[in-house]
């Protein structure tokens, strides 16, 4: 089987670096900041590493977030287009 990390958390993790903002995901995806904070959490504890540094305001990538973006980004990206795929497909 697949290992794979949380779904969930790489969707807050992702709107967090986007926005720079644990209020501003949280508003994007519809949860409380304090979800969003406990979504990246989990997914530093999936990896057993920080991912962002938090700082006021705002946040950053740590090493291990900056090196985990590019791959997460395109992975999405892809869900994206397969989305996008499937609809067209179903159209026809």
């Amino acid at each position: 089987p697949r290992r794979l990390p949380p779904f969930q958390p790489l969707l807050a993790f992702d709107a967090v670096v986007r926005h720079r903002s644990f209020t501003r995901a949280a508003a994007e995806l519809g949860v409380t900041q304090s979800a969003i904070s406990h979504q990246v959490r989990r997914l530093e504890q999936y990896f057993g590493t920080p991912l962002l540094d938090r700082r006021r305001p705002g946040v950053d990538l740590t090493g291990e977030g900056r090196a985990l973006l590019p791959e997460l980004t395109a992975a999405l990206d892809t869900l994206g287009a397969l989305d996008v795929h499937v609809r067209r497909a179903a159209r026809q």
